[in-house]
């Protein structure tokens, strides 16, 4: 029966019970009500006894994600967190699916409802305080044939809930600078005061409210002249904003990632971002992410001309055979510089001992100098 002939029936059934009742009240049988009517008796007796018109209740006609739920449930398996944007993508680049991020939201907290929990809301002005923290990733990925951790200096904006990271394989202090290094090119400028939970790659030594800052993260503090702070023990409170960035990163940007190297991480975590991360509406406060960010922009301090050197250095003297060990591989030095001292720089640890050795030795062949 078509949509019409449904209506049609509809209203049909709902003038016959109206017209029903009246005659059941008038005093008529219903033997005779049906002979008058055309209707069987079962239905006028059915009929005079409701109470309300007859309904028609459409049979459900499914959604456009009921073939993708074994999908959800399978990803979200893999990635318990991970949030409607993400997986709304995967559903579109890998199955097709032409809805709408609502749609996959719904059917999410379906399929994982979760309590509701009050948000604490602490005021800041904007470029007034950058939040910045180690987080490691979920999974490790297999690169080069082996499985590596992935480590993320997260850098939170609270005031604008705008976010960057920068990515490496281990937490060394070159990357910790590095990271600092990237995130304020990214912003154009600098906050007044950075904040952090007693990172080692910032603080040096903490005896009660008494902080040493570690020496190279002292001379970046003085490059881009900025305030720190070290969050006092036992307070996540002090650094809310980045704990939102991390848990953002691990389930809207982190799931079901597929990259090669460092750098191909780069590109895909900058699209992502650009293209993801700060067009959306903040959750708590209803805004656009880079709507704020941009009015933050021009609240931050300049930068310097030139950019903090973030690069690890090391001094020796080159052997005889000419190799020198770096993070427990060998690196050739050109033969010139055979017993001269010479000075050693590098970042963040690349991807494999191979493409090591290649960014190394063409870092060697512009930044040796004799000693």
């Amino acid at each position: 029966m078509g949509e019409f002939g449904r209506a049609a029936r509809r209203v049909r059934s709902a003038m016959e019970w109206a017209q029903v009742r009246a005659l059941v009240a008038d005093g008529v049988s219903q033997r005779e009500i049906a002979v008058r009517m055309g209707i069987n008796r079962r239905t006028v007796a059915r009929l005079a006894a409701a109470e309300e018109p007859p309904r028609y209740s459409r049979a459900p006609t499914g959604s456009m994600l009921d073939p993708l739920v074994p999908v959800m449930r399978r990803l979200l398996a893999e990635w318990p967190e991970i949030k409607a944007p993400r997986m709304t993508e995967i559903l579109r680049d890998e199955y097709g699916y032409a809805g709408s991020v609502d749609l996959v939201k719904r059917r999410l907290a379906a399929l994982r409802p979760r309590p509701g929990r009050a948000a604490q809301r602490t005021g800041y002005r904007p470029g007034q305080v950058l939040q910045v923290d180690w987080a490691e990733m979920p999974t490790r990925p297999r690169i080069d044939g082996r499985e590596r951790r992935v480590y993320a200096l997260i850098c939170a904006l609270p005031y604008s809930g705008a976010s960057t990271a920068h990515f490496s394989f281990e937490m060394t202090v070159e990357s910790f600078l590095e990271g600092h290094v990237r995130a304020f090119a990214w912003l154009a400028g600098v906050p007044r005061e950075c904040v952090y939970d007693n990172l080692r790659s910032a603080v040096a030594r903490r005896d009660g409210s008494e902080i040493t800052w570690n020496a190279r993260f002292t001379q970046l503090r003085g490059h881009y002249a900025f305030h720190a702070h070290a969050c006092t023990p036992g307070t996540p409170r002090e650094k809310g904003g980045v704990e939102g960035a991390v848990r953002y990163h691990k389930t809207g940007f982190w799931p079901a990632r597929r990259f090669g190297s460092l750098g191909e991480l780069d590109d895909v975590y900058a699209d992502w971002r650009d293209r993801v991360a700060l067009p959306r509406r903040h959750a708590t406060r209803g805004h656009v992410v880079a709507e704020l960010l941009e009015h933050e922009r021009e609240q931050l301090r300049a930068l310097p001309p030139v950019a903090f050197d973030a690069a690890g250095r090391r001094a020796s003297r080159v052997p005889l055979d000419g190799y020198l060990k770096h993070a427990g591989s060998f690196y050739r030095a050109p033969e010139a510089l055979v017993h001269q001292r010479v000075e050693l720089r590098w970042d963040r640890v690349p991807v494999s001992s191979e493409e090591c050795r290649l960014v190394i030795t063409e870092i060697c062949r512009s930044a040796w100098r004799s000693g």
